[in-house]
């Protein structure tokens, strides 16, 4: 069976709606299930544990905020991603989202490439909200038990910045409980980026298209702020989907409803929050049992353990599960010509340098003495080559600062990776991505 990206629950009570979005899913990567009921929906969710649930528009049993509601309300599915196709107005149906806890709503007719786009900070959610379970229930195995639900924390405030024109009416939506931020200037947001953390940014710089997208690529281009959820207003003249393409996550009209502004915005602080949840709950795992204590990263036994469970899901449910080597060979000669302490601090350097410009959801584990492997869950093999050599880069052109190592240290890193096979196990896998070690 072709391996896909995620999967996804089609609940829609129009068999003609379902079959369209399905072929539209399927064409992109995504496999998906369809119910037609709020009954199935529930009993399909809980039994298949999809990334998305996907409701389309006129669904039937009391319509597609009775069903997200009781998404929301059990308590193995709350943090389940949802994502209605509406009829109604949107204006009304974002202030339903946001009683009911949905993660994004989109008004029908829609662009096919903007849902895609919409959908894929959602299929990330799932991803990370997957890899917790999997990780947690690899620890417990040496000891340690953490919490693996998160909710949607509404009331404990963000951090918003706010870029350009005609923003002056946000902060009177959010009230008391929101921090806004405000520049004019988009260079002076850069460096407000670099420099604070914020829960969203929101963007509206008139007939200024280019600088607009540019700074939108530049957050994704930047490991510390891959995650920052950007709103873009646009006054004409910008590509919504080229827009999505550069890194926005949401883009709406000028004239755009108070509603509609709040609801999107909200939704989209919401997300990030949930996203610092896991986090924070994945970074739970990681304790001196779980660790290879001298260089902070998860240790050989743990990777084993936890490769176990990814392989398996990998070949029963037909994910993408890539890994990477990393080796630096010359800590042999640190080691040599400045002793062990300066080699152990150089590792440890290593590891959380390679940790740093990952993702959350992806896994860092020391291997060997100077060998580290890197586990990044639903990747296919080019995105996994992509993030190799994007850290080799890095490593091999950072100056590091070794204790009581008058000088600069260069690293020389050999990488290698490979994508999981059906009928892999731990050693072969592994073994077949450290023997393309270059």
């Amino acid at each position: 069976m072709m391996v896909h990206l995620a999967n996804i629950l089609v609940a829609s009570g129009n068999s003609g709606d379902a079959r369209m979005l399905t072929e539209q899913l399927r064409g992109h990567g995504y496999e998906s299930r369809v119910a037609d009921s709020a009954e199935a929906a529930l009993s399909l969710a809980q039994r298949s544990r999809p990334d998305i649930v996907l409701i389309g528009p006129d669904f039937p049993d009391g319509g597609w905020f009775k069903l997200a509601a009781s998404l929301k309300e059990h308590a193995s599915l709350q943090d389940l991603p949802v994502f209605v196709l509406t009829t109604d107005s949107l204006g009304e149906a974002s202030r339903l989202a946001l009683d009911v806890g949905v993660d994004d709503v989109m008004a029908l007719p829609f662009h096919a490439d903007e849902l895609l786009a919409r959908m894929r900070p959602l299929v990330r959610m799932g991803t990370m909200r997957t890899e917790l379970l999997h990780r947690a229930a690899a620890a417990t195995a040496f000891g340690v038990a953490i919490e693996t639900t998160f909710g949607s924390s509404t009331d404990q405030g963000c951090n918003l910045l706010t870029v350009g024109n005609d923003l002056a009416s946000l902060p009177s939506l959010f009230g008391p409980k929101a921090t806004f931020t405000h520049t004019d200037n988009i260079y002076e947001a850069e460096d407000l980026l670099t420099r604070r953390n914020f829960d969203a940014a929101v963007v509206r710089l008139d007939a200024q298209p280019e600088e607009c997208m540019g700074l939108c690529a530049q957050v994704r281009n930047n490991p510390r702020l891959f995650n920052l959820p950007i709103l873009v207003i646009d006054d004409g003249g910008l590509d919504a989907v080229e827009a999505y393409r550069k890194g926005a996550s949401r883009v709406l009209g000028a004239a755009v409803d108070a509603d509609v502004l709040y609801g999107a915005t909200l939704a989209l602080v919401r997300r990030q929050q949930r996203r610092w949840a896991v986090r924070d709950l994945l970074q739970q795992t990681l304790r001196d049992a779980t660790s290879d204590l001298d260089t902070g990263v998860y240790s050989r036994d743990f990777l084993r353990a936890y490769l176990d469970r990814r392989l398996a899901e990998a070949r029963t449910e037909h994910r993408h599960l890539s890994l990477v080597m990393f080796r630096a060979p010359n800590v042999e000669g640190v080691r040599q010509q400045f002793g062990d302490e300066a080699a152990a601090h150089l590792l440890l350097q290593l590891g959380q340098w390679i940790t740093g410009l990952l993702r959350a959801e992806d896994l860092t584990a020391r291997y060997r003495d100077n060998e580290f492997c890197v586990v990044l869950p639903d990747t296919p093999s080019e995105e996994a080559e992509v993030v190799m050599h994007r850290i080799a880069g890095v490593l091999t052109y950072t100056d590091f600062a070794v204790r009581d190592v008058y000088q600069p240290v260069k690293v020389w890193v050999q990488v290698g990776s490979t994508m999981v096979a059906p009928d892999d196990d731990v050693d072969t896998a592994i073994g077949r991505a450290r023997h393309s070690l270059d």
